[in-house]
């Protein structure tokens, strides 16, 4: 990942591997904007514990990649410059042995930590939620000012050469 990285679901926490330049952070920021971070909040208690993971998901905080925290996440960090050459040489190393295997035990993985039922269960209360969410005048609320203030100032952030 560059820079940002902005997981809906969090897909760092579904990837097998996690490669960040070191310049990157993580950040959810899901509940300002009004809903539920995807499966966040099943499944990153597991990779930083719970409590660093309510402060990710409720309180706006912000990972660098490159902290004792962010490394929790992170399996490697490198150098900006250096993020593709990190995720290629990631890929042959964990397909060296096919690429059957490696979805065999990513499987494995997720059946030991993340038994089917409980993701079903999760992702009940997930939907349900999400709706409540969706249809609550405050998420409505937000949208619009957040609309309104990115259109206001998007007048102003314009090239000149775009009027």
């Amino acid at each position: 990942m560059r820079r940002w990285r902005n997981p809906g679901s969090p897909s760092w926490t579904a990837s097998p591997l996690v490669v960040a330049g070191s310049d990157a952070y993580l950040a959810l920021p899901a509940r300002k904007e009004g809903i539920v971070p995807g499966a966040a909040n099943l499944r990153l208690p597991r990779f930083v514990g719970d409590r660093l993971a309510r402060q990710l998901i409720m309180m706006e905080r912000r990972l660098d990649c490159a902290s004792a925290e962010g490394r929790l996440i992170c399996d490697e960090v490198v150098a900006p410059d250096q993020v593709e050459v990190a995720v290629a040489d990631a890929v042959a190393r964990m397909t060296s042995s096919g690429v059957v295997s490696a979805a065999a035990n990513r499987r494995a993985f997720r059946v030991a930590h993340e038994p089917l039922n409980l993701f079903r269960q999760y992702l009940a209360v997930y939907a349900r939620d999400q709706a409540e969410c969706h249809f609550s005048p405050a998420l409505i609320a937000n949208l619009e000012a957040h609309w309104r203030a990115r259109m206001s100032n998007a007048y102003i952030d314009c090239p000149t050469d775009c009027a």
